[in-house]
């Protein structure tokens, strides 16, 4: 097989020879085609969420020209840099070689991993006794106690999801059994590690399973038992810590589908496991419904006529649960209160506050009436570039159902005559997906991705004295959380932890590889990525990408993407063949620009 790189041998009459160097550049630059347009359209983003962020609006200048080109040729140098470092971990093995870590695919093989992940990841969990906790999870532990919360005067709500309410109040609970609500923080978090831990190691033994190089499972392991991402998400009392792991095996299971062509899913094992990852991630986030229920259905493409009936029942149960069941059944029942709609509708709602801010004057007195009876007369002045949770608010006036229609009509006439104040709104919002974070901005760390462990201190919020939770020391929680900070600030910690990076620029990556070989299996790789791609674009719905909480919707990227690596790598998504082979797998003549 031949490299596909810049000075690959070319075949004439069966002889090879070495082009001369025109002819070279020539033919590499058309195979280059599709990555100098991706490279642009990323530096053309990146330059416009750091316009937003800096002056507010799209108006472009001959500086926020020349720095979108800047970002587009830095875009172009990180694929090509991914990809000689995908060439060099994918090295096929050597037969004759021994390794102390074998990832063998058994019981012994994954105790080692999870041994090391779980040791790596210890000092964290003992630095941040009794366990971190965040905001959300105090509002969800005030419901399951029936005491006033941000949402409710007792009463539980589907804001959250109502299964990771009732586990976090259970291990509250019993902790108060046993000494103290702490303790039961403390033993979740322990658990939950444990539990995450144990679900990476499965991936890291599966990656060598289907044939990645045993170089680049070792350079996995590396990363999820050093990068400091895994323990500080892994272990909190946060709704996504209970969502990452689901999310890790689910996306091994739609990995094994592909390459099986659906053929694995004759397995009732199997197919009952998809049944209950599918499940888990719906009832454990939000979005975890859409991301399982298209995700099943892409794969109905790939799977053999004969079995797609049974990725067809995994989208109807999931569809069944979460859409009939428990909102028709179990809510009133448990007198369960469903939640607002101001989450779904924060994308229009922070277009309509924009549209009022710059043009409310100019705009008709009944099209600006109908928006500020759903969102308040002071909505102009409550609108923020980046966010809006000020503009949505957290709590639904059910009173305000009736008005919804006369303003999907002021939204639509809006959007028909300030259709950039839309698009700048929605950018605003997203702005972390995409600007690249530099030194010289005050608000850097809104593009990176920082940790939270100031929540060892249960006693942040009112009423946690009757949830059995006290004051704790947080000299060392800090201690970890500014350590974690300050690396992040360094230069070559803005590019490991840039939130843009992480989220739009891999996916990119991963997406733009599996293009360049659909004449060979691309299309069955990115079919094998789908997890990685349908949770990416739903980042694209966040009321707000650059606070501390948007952190947790992005982190799923960061856990996945070992096994999207993998699949890029192996030699061929077929379960027949399982040499390792790397990103040169793949003849040259197949690469084709796009």
């Amino acid at each position: 097989m031949n490299e596909v790189c810049m000075f690959s041998r070319s075949e004439r009459n069966g002889v090879a020879t070495r082009s001369v160097w025109p002819v070279q550049w020539l033919d590499w630059t058309k195979r280059r085609l599709g990555l100098m347009a991706l490279s642009l359209v990323l530096g053309i983003l990146a330059a416009c969420g750091e316009m937003l962020r800096s002056q507010g609006d799209l108006v472009w200048s001959l500086v926020g020209l020349v720095h979108g080109l800047c970002y587009a040729a830095i875009a172009f140098m990180f694929v090509l840099l991914l990809e000689l470092g995908m060439r060099w971990l994918s090295r096929e093995d050597d037969a004759q070689a021994t390794y102390r870590i074998s990832f063998r695919h058994n019981f012994r093989g994954w105790g080692v991993l999870f041994l090391i992940i779980v040791l790596c990841w210890m000092p964290y969990v003992i630095a941040l006794y009794p366990g971190v906790m965040w905001y959300d999870t105090s509002n969800q532990l005030l419901q399951w106690n029936h005491l006033p919360n941000l949402f409710t005067d007792g009463q539980l709500t589907d804001h959250h999801p109502i299964a990771d309410t009732a586990i976090f109040g259970l291990f509250v609970q019993f902790g108060n059994l046993i000494g103290s609500g702490d303790l039961g923080i403390f033993l979740y978090t322990m658990i939950q590690t444990v539990v995450t831990a144990s679900a990476m190691a499965y991936c890291l033994l599966y990656m060598r399973r289907i044939g990645a190089s045993h170089r680049l499972c070792m350079a996995a392991l590396a990363f999820v038992s050093l990068f400091p991402i895994f323990p500080m998400y892994s272990s909190p009392m946060v709704k996504d810590s209970l969502f990452l792991p689901i999310m890790v095996l689910f996306g091994v299971q739609c990995v094994e589908i592909v390459r099986s062509r659906g053929e694995v899913l004759r397995r009732t094992s199997f197919w009952g496991t998809l049944i209950g990852l599918a499940l888990a991630l719906s009832l454990t986030k939000k979005t975890g419904m859409y991301i399982a229920i298209l995700v099943c259905l892409l794969l109905v493409a790939v799977t053999r006529r004969g079995l797609r009936r049974r990725l067809i029942v995994v989208v109807a149960a999931v569809a069944a649960v979460m859409m009939i069941m428990l909102p028709k059944v179990v809510f009133p029942l448990a007198d369960v209160a469903p939640g607002g709609k101001q989450e779904m509708l924060s994308i229009p709602f922070q277009q309509s506050a924009r549209l009022l801010r710059y043009y409310g004057d100019a705009i008709l007195k009944e099209q600006r009436d109908a928006i500020e009876r759903v969102l308040g007369e002071d909505v102009a002045q409550r609108y923020a570039v980046t966010s809006a949770d000020a503009v949505k608010g957290y709590v639904w006036d059910s009173e305000k159902d009736r008005y919804l229609l006369p303003y999907a009509k002021a939204w639509l006439q809006g959007l028909a005559e300030h259709p950039l104040t839309y698009v700048e709104a929605f950018l605003g919002m997203e702005s972390a997906w995409l600007a690249l974070p530099n030194a010289g901005d005050e608000h850097v760390g809104d593009l990176l991705m920082p940790v939270y462990a100031q929540g060892t201190n249960h006693s942040f919020f009112e009423g946690h004295e009757q949830l059995g939770l006290t004051a704790s020391d947080t000299t060392m929680a800090s201690r970890v959380e500014h350590l974690i900070d300050w690396a992040e600030r360094t230069p070559v910690g803005m590019m490991l932890f840039s939130r843009a990076i992480w989220t739009t620029w891999m996916t990119a990556f991963v997406v733009y590889e599996c293009l360049r070989r659909r004449r060979h299996d691309g299309w069955l790789r990115l079919l094998g990525v789908t997890p990685l791609v349908v949770s990416y674009c739903f980042l694209w719905i966040s009321p707000v990408s650059g606070s501390i909480e948007s952190m947790r919707y992005m982190v799923p990227q960061v856990y996945i993407m070992p096994l999207a690596f993998a699949v890029l790598a192996v030699r061929s998504m077929g379960t027949a063949t399982t040499q390792p082979a790397g990103i040169q797998a793949v003849d040259t003549k197949e690469v084709v620009a796009s």
